[in-house]
């Protein structure tokens, strides 16, 4: 089968899950470093996990009471042998869909990994079924308590961190930034050393907006694209900027953060009850970017001034920027 290129620009719904599905599970290919590779075929973590629940009811109830009840819940065209031990030296759960466990590690992948979600989610119950995703792979981390450092545990992370990437709150790990934006974890760690490229770190994390601002400009990454329908086509890659270019916050009806938003000569930033004004655009905007949560004062279509909260980051050209 000829799989679609990983250029997240020409790469529509479709495309990527069949990526997920048909290449990520075999393997995945760092593009900046060709010999860093990452495995995403969770099958044996997930058995093994179910393996030690299984010999810790034998041991409590007796193996003799529960095996054959244990053997019985592997039911499917490839169950082999007679014992759930002799069927788990073949059993592949990424080739058993009922599984709920199969499930929630296969949406969390092409969640995580390309920002799409599964076909059959239906357009308008897509907002909470990603919150209600982010809640249930919380919960199995929890539960399960998966290897930290395995497979399932860095899908799980992709997936919570892509998640608050989406809704702007919260915070991303190291690795899944890496892997988000095509670089190598050491990577990450010498741009927060350097300071450069407004990573915000909190911990050994960072702030999800940062890691949406530094992402923007990654070519590599897989921005989200489950806000839109399936058959809307990926947009056109923008052409490269010919003058310098800032970041501004942009809240969550489009709008964003100008220079034409003083008022009285000001410029008002932060959460209400803590705003500080800033005689220019420049340290207003500085400001912001510092914040968590960048909050700003602005008219409303009445012309009521209230206070938004950026969701996203826009790239413009400075020259644009000021005209405003």
């Amino acid at each position: 089968m000829n799989m679609p290129a990983l250029t997240p620009e020409t790469m529509t719904a479709d495309d990527r899950r069949e990526t997920w599905f048909q290449r990520e599970l075999a393997g995945y290919f760092s593009s900046e470093n060709a010999d860093y590779k990452e495995n995403w075929d969770y099958g044996p973590e997930l058995l093994d996990l179910l393996a030690s629940r299984f010999h810790a009811i034998e041991m409590i109830l007796g193996a003799e009471e529960v095996a054959p009840q244990l053997f019985a819940m592997l039911h499917g065209p490839d169950v082999e042998g007679e014992t759930w031990r002799e069927a788990f030296e073949t059993y592949d759960p990424v080739l058993t869909p009922h599984w709920t466990g199969t499930k929630l590690i296969d949406n969390a992948g092409i969640y995580g990994l390309y920002g799409v979600l599964p076909a059959d989610v239906p357009f308008d119950a897509r907002k909470p079924w990603v919150d209600a995703l982010a809640r249930q792979l919380d919960q199995f981390q929890q539960v399960a308590q998966p290897e930290p450092q395995g497979v399932i545990a860095r899908i799980i992370s992709l997936a919570l961190s892509r998640h608050a990437i989406d809704t702007g709150e919260g915070e991303v790990d190291l690795q899944s930034l890496a892997l988000f934006g095509g670089v190598t974890e050491g990577r990450i760690r010498n741009i927060l050393s350097s300071g450069d490229g407004g990573l915000e770190k909190v911990g050994q994390r960072v702030t999800a907006v940062s890691a949406a601002a530094w992402l923007k400009g990654r070519k590599e990454f897989f921005a989200s694209i489950w806000q839109q329908p399936d058959e809307a086509r990926p947009e056109a890659p923008s052409p490269d900027f010919s003058d310098e270019v800032v970041f501004v916050p942009v809240a969550a009806d489009g709008s964003f953060f100008h220079p034409g938003l003083a008022r009285g000569g000001k410029f008002m930033v932060g959460p209400k009850g803590g705003e500080v004004s800033h005689p220019s655009f420049a340290e207003a905007l500085s400001a912001l970017q510092r914040m968590a949560t960048p909050r700003w004062r602005r008219p409303n279509e009445a012309g009521n001034w209230g206070i938004v909260s950026g969701r996203d980051w826009k790239r413009i050209e400075l020259h644009q920027l000021m005209s405003m």
